[in-house]
């Protein structure tokens, strides 16, 4: 490949010389510079290419060939191609379907594109790896995720042009420091269907002599095609056994990834939507002998989550003889529905090493709904604000969304109450109501009651609140255009978990991925260029947000091994270090663990093992509640630490919450979308 050369505004009669074989990339406009023989017309249009945007320095702006090279550092898989984008329109504005394609050179280790630009300011980009599915549609398989792109300047092209630099870059390596950071992309055409052995009784045996899950047995995922075939049909297949250090997304083995009773492996599988393909599940020995199968129908995968109780027969065909029954929860995860996202930055794995342990109010200034309470109720702007003036840097708030699909906040999953006008003298006087099956303005009427030392005590309702920062049930909308952007918030997803016993915390009858995806666009639309990340103690929602945006962290949120409740079903929730597996698993930022498990003289190491995956760690629970304790959290090394009382318990000394920083959260501002 020879130099890239120079395009001159002063002769348009000039021809494009020993270049003319090649391909030109210009403006959204993919052209042959061997058919295209109007080299004016050429220079008329790059005359016009992001003018606004465009710094001269002396004289006019000049049409250059660019040649951009990448090395790959990492093998591909089939089918996978690599990407290229930035801010200007010749390098597609950050946007995947206007992204440039790159070709492979040496046997696919270096991916090169020559692209006609205006190189008189500096251009911001970002290689990625793609891959197509059969109507074309491309779907992002990993991208460079530095939180600041990378950089062509002028005095780069000039010294390429001159020959003095060939520049190549590196895959991952953004500021040529030697460290890669790359991460999977978010959804766009796609959907991941997840097929989790997370629970302890997951088989049940029929016919021991043929199928016996006691002992260690291979499985296996393979996609079908309508005939039952096996297929790629655009589908990628990987899989994660979640052990400490090991807990990566990787490509099927021949036979199978091994599984035992209390292991927790999670299929991962991404597909084009909507999703057609069905499955078969493939059981092997050790050895490699066949002992079953099951299939999975496209049909069967209903809705955002559920429960598959499936048949396993034995491995040859035709055969009806069940010899053992599995049941095996799966998630389905669509793409966001407000498809705005792109390439230009990410603050999903964004927390700097050099930041402080941070105080995060809970609910605000404290839990309310208790004897001796705080002056401010729970999960208000009061409350919150009430947290920042006493300098914490953070607060955490609890969603859930209505009837209507209202984003609202507030704690549980319903409230206690009664009709207007009856006297409560007694508990059982009261009903119980969850907020997902009232719309919000019904809400804002109902009386609400608390029980406190066995007695059923009233509080205002919205409605009857005079003062709006005191109201309950504010909207998302209302705190996130409320609250000062200098105070972060942990925006925590409510949604009920399945107890060990079987019995849900509460019935949740709204889809999964609708809650997720009203929740995320109003906090895109209303909460962006400031510190702001979710968490969950659903492993699957934390999963959804995580693949349906690129913007924001998320945090898995865990119990642990407690004694004040009963355990999750979900063999994720139970311990910390199960936690931190299923945040390696899936990306995630962190994990917020319960206080409970980190006050043994374990605790240090277990928080030193996030710290070793890069991970966060936001410690919360009772156990917080102390200036002592909060001292003991951050000795230990917690990311954050959330607690009540922030009035009380804020380490003494503190002047002003961390993010009061004009230059801190100016790093906020390309979270929002333009």
């Amino acid at each position: 490949m020879s130099v890239p050369m120079l395009l001159t505004l002063t002769d348009p009669t000039a021809t494009l010389g020993a270049e003319l074989g090649e391909t030109l990339l210009l403006d959204e406009h993919i052209t042959s510079c061997a058919s295209y023989v109007d080299t004016a017309a050429i220079v008329n249009e790059l005359l016009v290419l992001d003018t606004a945007a465009q710094t001269t320095t002396t004289g006019p702006c000049t049409p250059t060939l660019q040649q951009f090279v990448v090395e790959m550092h990492t093998d591909l898989g089939p089918n996978e191609r690599v990407g290229l984008t930035g801010d200007v329109k010749a390098l597609g504005e950050w946007r995947l379907e206007r992204a440039i394609a790159l070709e492979p050179q040496q046997g696919g280790i270096r991916w090169q594109a020559n692209v006609l630009l205006q190189t008189c300011r500096n251009i911001s980009y970002r290689y990625f790896i793609y891959v197509e599915d059969k109507q074309g549609r491309k779907q992002i398989r990993r991208w460079e995720t530095r939180l600041q792109p990378r950089v062509l300047k002028p005095a780069d092209v000039e010294l390429t042009m001159s020959g003095t630099k060939t520049r190549v870059d590196r895959f991952g390596d953004a500021d040529g420091s030697g460290e890669t950071q790359v991460n999977r992309g978010w959804l766009t055409n796609d959907c991941i269907v997840q097929l989790k052995f997370e629970r302890e009784q997951m088989f049940q045996v029929l016919d021991i002599e043929k199928f016996d899950p006691a002992d260690e047995v291979l499985v296996k995922i393979l996609p079908l095609n309508e005939e039952s075939e096996p297929t790629e049909a655009g589908v990628h297949v990987e899989v994660a056994k979640l052990k400490y250090g090991e807990s990566h997304l990787q490509p099927q083995q021949a036979f199978g990834i091994p599984y035992v009773r209390g292991d927790v492996v999670v299929f991962h599988i991404t597909a084009p939507c909507p999703l057609q393909t069905a499955f078969a599940l493939l059981f092997h020995t050790p050895d490699q002998r066949a002992i079953g199968k099951a299939v999975i129908t496209a049909a069967q995968l209903a809705g955002s989550e559920g429960v598959l109780e499936l048949s396993i027969t034995e491995p040859v065909p035709e055969a009806t003889t069940i010899i053992a029954r599995l049941t095996l929860p799966y998630l389905i995860v669509k793409p966001f529905a407000d498809k705005t996202l792109d390439f230009r930055t990410t603050y999903a794995h964004y927390w700097p090493k050099s930041w402080p342990n941070l105080n995060v109010g809970h609910r605000g200034n404290g839990r309310s709904y208790i004897a001796d309470p705080p002056a401010e109720r729970e999960n208000t702007i009061a409350s919150f604000m009430r947290a920042y003036d006493k300098f914490a840097d953070m607060i955490e708030l609890d969603v859930h969304l209505t009837a209507d699909g209202v984003p609202v906040i507030y704690h549980d999953f319903g409230m206690r109450t009664a009709r207007q006008g009856k006297e409560i003298t007694k508990i059982e006087q009261l009903e119980y109501v969850l907020i997902k099956d009232v719309s919000y303005e019904k809400l804002k009427q109902l009386r609400v009651f608390a029980v406190i030392n066995g007695k059923p005590v009233e509080f205002p309702s919205h409605n009857t609140e005079s003062r709006v920062e005191h109201r309950i049930f504010p909207t998302l909308v209302d705190v996130l255009e409320g609250l000062p952007k200098s105070l972060g918030i942990d925006v925590e997803i409510k949604w009920p978990q399945r107890r060990a016993s079987g019995a849900p915390e509460a019935h949740q009858t709204i889809d999964k991925n609708f809650f997720t995806d009203r929740v995320l666009a109003t906090v895109i639309n209303h909460g962006c260029g400031r510190p702001l990340l979710f968490s969950s103690f659903d492993a699957d929602i934390c999963t959804m947000l995580r693949f349906k945006q690129n913007l924001f962290p998320v945090m898995f949120l865990t119990q642990g091994q407690t004694k004040k409740w009963s355990p999750f079903m979900d063999l994720r929730t139970r311990t910390v270090e199960q936690a931190i597996n299923n945040a390696q698993a899936f990306e995630l930022a962190g994990t917020a663990p319960h206080a409970e498990d980190l006050l043994s003289e374990e605790g240090a190491q277990l928080l030193q093992k996030a710290r070793n995956l890069g991970q966060i760690s936001l410690v919360w629970g009772d156990d917080c509640n102390s200036k002592e304790r909060v001292k003991y959290f951050v000795e230990i090394g917690a990311t954050a630490t959330c607690y009540d009382r922030t009035d009380l318990y804020i380490p003494e000394g503190k002047e002003r919450a961390f993010f009061n920083s004009s230059s801190l959260l100016a790093e906020f501002e390309d979270q929002c979308l333009r």
